[in-house]
């Protein structure tokens, strides 16, 4: 009987290492995953008032974990959507519109057609909050306004659009 059960484990075993290797490229956050990295990201915040973690890298798109305490910079990405999905917080969401003083996002996480200016002319506020998800079109300007004293937590996917 000892015998049965040893080989149902090594079989059981040897299923889920190949299972595992089917699932190449898998990617699940549980929400304590997300709510554990939140708190780390409190004590990593930036000049910029936010902090951010990739979840996954995937060649043509990322999943990352973004986590601001103040207002973000206007940005605007040529070559990929934005897909935000609010995990905590609230904040406004000002989108379209024109990107004032225009010049190319420099730094490590920016990608070919990326962009900041010091201001959005003309967009449209939107309010978000925990639950609500964003789609925000390639070639778009975008700004996470944060109230002062506040705080938003969103996973933020890039999607390429050629």
């Amino acid at each position: 009987m000892h015998c049965l059960r040893s080989a149902i484990f090594i079989g059981l075993l040897a299923a889920t290492v190949a299972n595992a290797q089917e699932l190449k490229g898998f990617g699940m956050w549980k929400v304590s995953d997300l709510k554990t990295i939140e708190a780390q990201l409190d004590h990593e915040i930036r000049p910029d008032h936010s902090a951010r973690r990739t979840l996954g890298d995937y060649g043509n798109h990322r999943v990352r974990l973004i986590h601001r305490v103040g207002t973000g910079a206007p940005e605007f990405h040529g070559n990929f959507a934005d897909l935000w999905i609010v995990e905590s917080g609230q904040g406004t969401l000002v989108v379209g519109g024109t990107l004032v003083d225009a010049k190319p996002l420099s730094g490590e996480e920016t990608l070919p057609g990326d962009m900041t200016g010091t201001s959005i002319r003309g967009g449209d506020h939107r309010q978000m909050a925990a639950g609500d998800i964003v789609h925000v079109p390639p070639n778009t300007p975008h700004q996470a306004i944060v109230p002062a004293g506040g705080q938003i937590t969103y996973i933020r996917i890039a999607i390429p659009v050629r």
